[in-house]
């Protein structure tokens, strides 16, 4: 699964765009999920996915934890960074759709 980061990376996609797509496991029931998956699935309704929200929520037992599970987070800034890369996804996807989203 390394090679397909590497990959990536190699094509000249941002470490954000690597880490968001990344599987992580969730800490309370283990099931593994990117956290572009998480926003648009387990976040979708909540206010705060489209506000650079620096908390994932599982699909499957809809705990919530921080970003910063992810391998790719070190510190604050990371997790921030991440985390606004993650709302521009989800508000791009609601733009193209025609869904007004208010951001922070």
């Amino acid at each position: 699964m390394n090679g397909f980061f590497r990959a990536m990376e190699a094509e000249g996609f941002s470490g954000c765009a690597t880490a968001s797509v990344r599987k992580i496991a969730c800490p309370n029931c283990g099931f593994r999920f990117s956290l572009v998956y998480a926003r648009a699935v387990a976040c979708r309704g909540c206010p705060e996915a489209c506000r650079g929200c620096p908390q994932v929520r599982c699909a499957r037992c809809d705990s919530e934890f921080p970003v910063g599970i992810s391998p790719d987070v070190n510190g604050k800034a990371q997790e921030r960074t991440l985390a606004d890369h993650i709302c521009r996804i989800v508000n791009e996807h609601n733009e193209s759709r025609g869904i007004e989203t208010a951001n922070r």
